[in-house]
């Protein structure tokens, strides 16, 4: 009974890390190809490095997540506030590096703020579409 209820939880574990993944295979796919395509709108404007540069922030930030979501499901396994710890650590990292990123950009290397920050804010508008159909965040 007891081993039952243990294979059960786990089926029930490996299908929602399965639809994570997919989700978040999804979600990915779906970033890239707008973040290129505001890329090409700014290229069309001569600003291909600034918008290159918007696109690879957005991808590190993506990243960052989705690395987050998987150790945040396998802590939660066993400790489910560890796993709710990871992702809001991951918060707080992921905003401390999009800041040093956005002003090592705008600052440092000197691009032009409009297609850096269009481009990235496009690419996490397009995780709208990801929470299609969803009731929380993490489903």
């Amino acid at each position: 009974m007891i081993q039952e209820k243990q294979s059960q939880r786990n089926q029930k574990r490996q299908s929602m890390t399965k639809f994570q993944d997919t989700s978040l295979t999804k979600s990915l796919k779906i970033q890239v190809i707008i973040g290129l395509i505001g890329v090409l709108v700014f290229g069309v404007y001569g600003q291909w490095l600034d918008a290159i540069y918007g696109f690879f922030i957005g991808l590190v930030n993506v990243l960052i997540l989705a690395i987050s979501f998987a150790r945040a499901n396998r802590k939660a396994e066993q400790d489910p506030k560890g796993g709710i710890q990871i992702l809001y650590l991951s918060a707080v990292m992921r905003f401390i590096l999009l800041a040093v990123l956005f002003v090592l950009g705008l600052q440092a290397f000197g691009l032009a703020p409009m297609p850096v920050v269009l481009t990235f804010v496009v690419m996490q508008l397009a995780q709208v579409f990801n929470l299609k159909g969803k009731q929380r965040l993490t489903d």
